[in-house]
Order: structure tokens, then sequence, then C-alpha cells
């Protein structure tokens, strides 16, 4: 074999390891994503149900948090031990620590929105935990404690909120569309969610709008919250119209 030869060849075992590598990397994403689905199948059902029924879900729900924990911490010290570029390890704890955020963020929100709706005269909603009272989103601390990270990355954080405005949103309209089906103009506390999801996501807006998003992504992410914030207003304004909201909301 010609030195060219060898050359050629040493490239080519080298291509065929970065393939090889880069299948191993694929599969260890894809048992990740296989270990939350049973997670995001929970949260896609509570999607369909309307609020003043979510106390009887969550009667029979455990929470998410110690079991997200450890499969995080189960898949990071397995992603450790990976031998791979280390920004591929990057691309990939960041990952995981962001879905596991969106969870856990999925499940305070509808867990507190269960336990507002208890009076059909006013919803009263803390907007982040004060004293032993939870707020309807979890703060990038209350989140650390419970995934127990080395520290909190603050952008997947933001983007993991994001995500929560979309589901939010959904939720909404599944909402009102369910409560207009064979009820078009009877009020009922459940339409109060465009209320209160109006409200939420206009405050987190205004936060949003305070911060110098240098990221990329969450900016063309902060341009979609701009267009949700639009479409639950344009909710709200629909049913004030119909007097189908009858039930005051307050988020404080």
């Amino acid at each position: 074999m010609s030195e060219l030869d060898q050359f050629f060849a040493e490239i080519s075992e080298e291509i065929a390891k970065d393939v090889n590598k880069k299948s191993l990397l694929q599969d260890f994403e894809h048992r990740f994503d296989l270990s939350i689905i049973p997670y995001q199948l929970e949260i896609n059902t509570w999607v369909s149900v309307s609020p003043d029924k979510l106390h009887e879900v969550f009667r029979d729900t455990s929470s998410f948090e110690g079991d997200l924990e450890r499969n995080l911490a189960s898949f990071n010290q397995e992603l450790t031990a990976l031998e791979c570029k280390s920004s591929q390890k990057e691309r990939l704890s960041n990952k995981f620590i962001e879905d596991s955020i969106y969870i856990l963020l999925a499940n305070r929100y509808f867990w507190v929105l269960s336990t507002a709706y208890t009076n059909e005269d006013s919803i009263n909603i803390d907007l982040v935990t004060s004293g032993n009272k939870y707020g309807i989103i979890a703060t990038p601390k209350e989140i650390n404690t419970v995934l127990k990270l080395d520290e909190m990355n603050y952008q997947l954080y933001l983007l993991s909120l994001l995500k929560l405005i979309d589901t939010i949103v959904d939720y909404t309209t599944t909402t009102v569309i369910n409560q207009s089906i064979g009820h078009s103009n009877t009020p009922s506390a459940n339409y109060t969610i465009g209320l209160i999801n109006s409200q939420l996501v206009s405050k987190i807006q205004n936060g949003f709008s305070l911060l110098d998003l240098k990221n990329d992504l969450l900016r063309k992410k902060y341009d979609s919250l701009k267009y949700s914030c639009q479409r639950l207003n344009k909710i709200v304004y629909d049913l004030s119209l119909r007097n189908l909201i009858t039930t005051t909301a307050e988020l404080h």
C-alpha cells in the first residue's frame, strides 16, 4: 500500500468512527426522549381537562419531581462516560435539562390551577411562590432545587418557559372550544381560563421585555410570545362580548 493509500485509509477509518459516534449519540438521545414520553402524555391529557375538573385529576396524580430528577441524573451520568466532543455533550445535556424543566413547569401550572378552581365567584392565583403558597410559575430556584443542578442555566429556563406558553395557549383554546360545545351562550367559570392565561402571559411578556436577549433562538421565540399574547387577548375579547366570563380572576 502506498503512502497516499495509507493516508486515505486512515481518513476513511476516522470518518467511520465519527459516523459510529453520531449513531450512538442519536440512539442515546432517542432513549432519553422515550424516557420522558409518559410525562408528556400526561400533560397532553391535562390539556383536554376543563379547569373545574383538574382537581379530580390531581387527586390521583403523583408528583413528577423525584422521578424526573433521577431520570436526568442517570442520563447525565451516562453522558459523562460517552466518548464524544464536549460540544456534543453540552448540546445533549442542555436538551435533557430543558425538557425536564418544561415538564416541571407544566406540572406546576396545572397543579396550581387545579387548586385555584374551588371558588366560582373569584379565582386568585399567586404568580410565584410566597411562603407556603405555591406560585403557578415555578421559579429557577425551585427548579434548580428539584433537579439538583450544579447551577441554573437561565437561557434553558426561559426556553422552557416559552414552551409552557405554547401549552397554555393550546389549553385556553381547547377549554373554550370544549365548553362552547352544547353551551355556546351559557356563562361558565371555565371561560375564566382565558382571562387568567391572558394576564399570566402578559406578565411574562412584560418580564421578557426587560431582558437583553442575546441568544438568537430566544429572540425568535420571544416573537412568538407576542403572537401568543395577542391570541389570548382576542379570546378574552370575544368571550367578554358574549358575556361569558362571569368569574373574576386575579394574579398577584
